[in-house]
Parts: C-alpha cells; sequence; structure tokens
C-alpha cells in the first residue's frame, strides 16, 4: 500500500470537495453534476468513491455547465419532459386534422400550441447540452461534440426539429396565410408521433428512481397511457386521411364530398363536437366494436376503419404478449431472489440471530445481489478457460485501471493475477485486518471505503477505490499486521493469497522491488506515528498522574 498514492489521493479529493475553491461554480451547476442520491448511479458507480470520482472528473473537463444525464436537475427535466411529450402527442394531430378550422379555434388553443412549439426547441438545445450513457463501455460521456453528433445520428433529431415549427404562429400575423404552406406543416408535425417511445422510456427512468417497487402498476399506468394516445391519434386520422386523399389525390369517382364526415354532417359542426365524434368512432373501431351510425361511401373510409380495426387488435394483444412476457422474464429472476431472503430470513429466526447481524446479513445480500438472484459459479464453470479469463478482465476492468501497481504487469501476468483474486465484500464497521495478528493477504479495493488506524487506535488515513493494503505482511517475513483495517461503507475488496502472491507479483522484479519499497516506507510511517502518539499519551498520563497500560502496547480492537 502506498501511503503517498493514498494520501494524494485524498487531498485531491478534499482540494475539489466539491466546489469549495471552484471560480466556476455556481449554485446551479452544482445541480449539473451527478447526484449521490440517485438510485440509477448503481448501473455505473458502485461506491461513494467512484461517485465522487465522477464529480471530479466533470470539473476537471471543464464541463460543469454540461448536465449529468445521472444529475438532480436532469432528473426533475425528465419529470417534466414526460408532460411536454404528452402534451404534444395531443397537441400535434388536432392541429392537423383540424387545420381548416384553424381561424375557428379559440386563440387560448393557438397559444398554447405556440407555446409547446418553443418549448420543443428548448428541448432541443437542452440535448446538446446534455451528457448520456454509453453502455458498451459503461461510461457517461460529457464532451460537447460526441454529445452532439450522439443526438444529430440519432433517429429524433429530424423529427424533432420537423416537427417542432410552429403551426400556428402565422395567425398571429396574417389573418390568411398560405394553406399548402400549412398543410405540409400539419404532415410534417406527425413526425412528433416517435416521441411516444421516449415517453415510456422516461416513465421506466423515473419509475426507478422514485423507487416504484410494483412493476405490475408501473405496466398498467404505461399500457392505459400509451392506449389512450393511440386511440386520440387514430381518431384524427378519421379526419385527416379524408382530408388529404380529397385534397391531394382527388378521385372524380369519390369525391370528398361522400366521406363520412361530409355525409354525416361532421365538417360543418364546431371544433370540439368534430372532435368527439371522430373519437368516438376511432375508438370504437380500434377496440373492435361494431357502429352502423356512420355511413361510409368511399375507399378511404374504408381503409382508415379496417386500419383503425386490426391496429386495435394487435395493440390489444401486443399488451398481453408483453404483461405475460414481463411477468415470466423479469419477474422471475426477482422471485428466486425473494425466495433465497425468505429461506434466509426462516434460517435467522430459527437460529435466533440478533436483529443488527439480521440486518446486516440482508443488506450483505441487497449489495451482492442488487435484488436478481443467480447462480454465479454453475454459469462460470460451463466457459471454457478462454471465456473465464475474459470474463474475469471485463469483471475486474475497473479495479485494473485504477491500481498503479497494475500497470507495470504484462497482459499475460494481469490475466493469471485476475484469475487468482477472491471477491469479498464488508459492511460498515467490519474488521478486514486486524493488528497484532497474521495476515496471509494481500487486498485491493475495488469499490468503498475502508479506514486505517495503528497498533494503538490512531486514524491513519483512509483508502479509496484502487488502493491496496496488506502487502507488509506479504514481503516481510514473519511480520504481523501493523495496521487495523476497518470498512467505512459497504466495500467490496479482492483478496489474494500469499501462494498466489507468491506466483504472481514475486517474479515480476520490477513489481516487488515497487512492493517491497512501500512496504518498507509504510512500515517506517506506521511505526514513526506509533512512537509520537505513545509519546503524546504518556506526556498526557504523566502529567495527570495516571497511567493506563492498555496505552502501551497492549492489543486492543479499534471499532
Amino acid at each position: 500500500m502506498s501511503l503517498h498514492h493514498s494520501c494524494k489521493l485524498r487531498k485531491k479529493n478534499e482540494s475539489t470537495e466539491l466546489f469549495g475553491k471552484s471560480t466556476c461554480a455556481s449554485k446551479l451547476t452544482k445541480y449539473f453534476l451527478i447526484s449521490s442520491s440517485n438510485p440509477l448511479n448503481a448501473e455505473y458507480f458502485r461506491s461513494e468513491q467512484s461517485l465522487k470520482a465522477e464529480k471530479i472528473r466533470q470539473i476537471n473537463l471543464h464541463k460543469v455547465l454540461v448536465i449529468h444525464p445521472l444529475s438532480l436537475f436532469r432528473t426533475w427535466y425528465e419529470f417534466y419532459l414526460v408532460f411536454l411529450y404528452i402534451a404534444n402527442l395531443i397537441s400535434k394531430p388536432i392541429d392537423s386534422a383540424f387545420a381548416r378550422s384553424q381561424e375557428e379555434m379559440y386563440r387560448g388553443h393557438r397559444v398554447a400550441s405556440v407555446i409547446l412549439d418553443l418549448l420543443c426547441w428548448i428541448d432541443i438545445l437542452m440535448n446538446f447540452n446534455t451528457g448520456f450513457a454509453v453502455k458498451k463501455r459503461n461510461k457517461i460521456e460529457l464532451r460537447r461534440m460526441p454529445i452532439a453528433k450522439n443526438y444529430i445520428h440519432s433517429p429524433y433529431f429530424i423529427c424533432d426539429v420537423l416537427s417542432s415549427i410552429p403551426r400556428n404562429l402565422p395567425y398571429f400575423f396574417v389573418r390568411k396565410p398560405a394553406k399548402p404552406f400549412l398543410g405540409v406543416i400539419n404532415i410534417i408535425g406527425l413526425l412528433k408521433f416517435f416521441r411516444i417511445f421516449t415517453v415510456v422510456e422516461l416513465i421506466n427512468r423515473l419509475s426507478k428512481y422514485f423507487q416504484m417497487k410494483s412493476t405490475g402498476i408501473r405496466f398498467l399506468f404505461t399500457s392505459i397511457l400509451i392506449t389512450f394516445l393511440l386511440i386520440h391519434w387514430m381518431s384524427c386520422m378519421q379526419f385527416i386521411v379524408p382530408r388529404l386523399t380529397g385534397r391531394y389525390f382527388y378521385d372524380p369517382n369519390h369525391p370528398f364530398e361522400e366521406s363520412w364526415i361530409y355525409q354525416n354532417g361532421i365538417y360543418k359542426k364546431r371544433l370540439l363536437e368534430k372532435y368527439i365524434h371522430c373519437f368516438f368512432k376511432g375508438s370504437s373501431e380500434m377496440l373492435g366494436m361494431r357502429i352502423d351510425t356512420y355511413k361510409i361511401h368511399i375507399t378511404s373510409d374504408y381503409f382508415v376503419a379496417i386500419g383503425t380495426y386490426w391496429l386495435g387488435k394487435i395493440i390489444i394483444a401486443s399488451i398481453w404478449i408483453i404483461l405475460a412476457v414481463a411477468i415470466l422474464n423479469a419477474r422471475s429472476m426477482e422471485l428466486k431472489f425473494l425466495e433465497i431472503v425468505n429461506q434466509l430470513d426462516e434460517y435467522m429466526k430459527q437460529k435466533q440471530l440478533p436483529l443488527n447481524l439480521r440486518d446486516k446479513i440482508s443488506k450483505y445480500y441487497d449489495f451482492r445481489y442488487q435484488r436478481i438472484f443467480f447462480k454465479e459459479d454453475m454459469i462460470t464453470n460451463l466457459l471454457c478457460a478462454n471465456l473465464k479469463r475474459e470474463v474475469n478482465i471485463h469483471v475486474c476492468k475497473s479495479l485494473i485501471a485504477n491500481v498503479n501497481l497494475f500497470a507495470d504487469l504484462p497482459p499475460d501476468q494481469i490475466s493469471r493475477l485476475v484469475s487468482r483474486l477472491i471477491s469479498e465484500i464488508f459492511l460498515p464497521k467490519d474488521t478486514i485486518i486486524q493488528s497484532g495478528l497474521f495476515s496471509d493477504s494481500m487486498y485491493f479495493v475495488s469499490s468503498g471505503t475502508v479506514a486505517v488506524y495503528s497498533h494503538s487506535g490512531k486514524e491513519i488515513c483512509h483508502l479509496q477505490d484502487g488502493a491496496y493494503f496488506g502487502e507488509v505482511s506479504m514481503v516481510v517475513k514473519n511480520q504481523l499486521s501493523v495496521t487495523t483495517v476497518i470498512a467505512i461503507e459497504t466495500t467490496q475488496v479482492y483478496r489474494l493469497k500469499r501462494k498466489h502472491f507468491e506466483e504472481c507479483l514475486m517474479k515480476n522484479k520490477v513489481v516487488f522491488s515497487k512492493l517491497v519499497a512501500d512496504a518498507e516506507n509504510w512500515l517506517k510511517i506506521v511505526l514513526k506515528i506509533e512512537d509520537e502518539y505513545k509519546k503524546m499519551l504518556f506526556e498526557q498520563t504523566y502529567a495527570t498522574g495516571t497511567i493506563n497500560e492498555k496505552d502501551f502496547g497492549i492489543p486492543h480492537e479499534t471499532s
């Protein structure tokens, strides 16, 4: 364990703690950084140190004004986006369907439509300033150029730009704008439909953020919302399709005057009455109900009715299929975990374990399995040696990148070392190494934070991700542990046994010499701190005239 490295890391974290001395910081930019309370952090970061390192990375990149996708601002902004997209998904088909009656529309509807379009343009600008997750590399991209390329190359950019052209804005300047121009805007405004997939994604993300445990309620709410939006769009299509076919695909044998909206007098009614008739006809056809209220004469009406009917059947069948698959797949893994937890509860009750120990064991299972149970040993045993090696390297890639010691190892030695590591999890206040006892292992911190104490209980430092300890007992023969190491938070470490240490690290002269130098330096520093601490205690006890033997050489466990 390199004291210089650990202290340097600690000073770096404390110096930036988090905006303590940053000149470009403000109250607003603090909300742009990653939020430690976001439950979605577990998909990318496993410890407080890794979260803090992500904040430091954003500050060092001078991207404090770039919105982190896991920030508090982005969370509430996504909550606002759900309502914005739903409002546009309701407004756009109404504008397109009843465009000819825009002169009769309420001024409030025109103002609301223009405001929604302007808010969509603001959202477009926000997308150019919001980072995104690169799932393949398990990393957050915060550079503006890759962010812009990612958004421009996505299918949503063109749809957002074209569908956000304010269709009602000309009415505030011209009483009767050119209808061909408005007709084109009406058609391309329907591209906003593709944002219905974004609404589903945002609802799923927000349900995780607000820790909605019931997937059934989330699926039911999403299904009802999407079904209503689809019925709304198909209802507006009952009016849009006859108008488009009558204007752009005129058929002398079947003129627009023979369409159902004209034959049934719907065309001359007010806007609200038109929509009610269209909604009734569209929902009836989508749900497969027979209606004889409206007369159908032209081919386009038949196509709309048949398409609406089959779309409704597909939606109903899809909902049942998705519900069944979601229950069987996603729920099955959760049920397995709950079954294990129930068995664990019965075991702890039968053994009459104390409540604090039960709580620690439950937290251990939650951290270990992340509420999804799988038999890791059975899965890995079925893999061949090459695949096992690749899996181990991928699982430990963050550890390999953070531990400076591994930089001097060739790839084949790293692969051999990783295959010998043993993953262990320690809960807060768990003792990993006890001073004065023999230790036959070296430890590497993968995630979490540990505190290092001297033999007398003096706190020396904290170690975070990428640090290592226990090398003194490895390189010095018959050397007992000179420090006590205790986990401060839930910490995952990788343990390397002595025989594997000799096999993997001792044979590499560069690495072993570095470990020896670090061990000697660390041993000198710890002994010096111990002597100074004992001297201070002696002076205090001598001044008061009371001497406690426990303060001078008798080991005691540090809590």
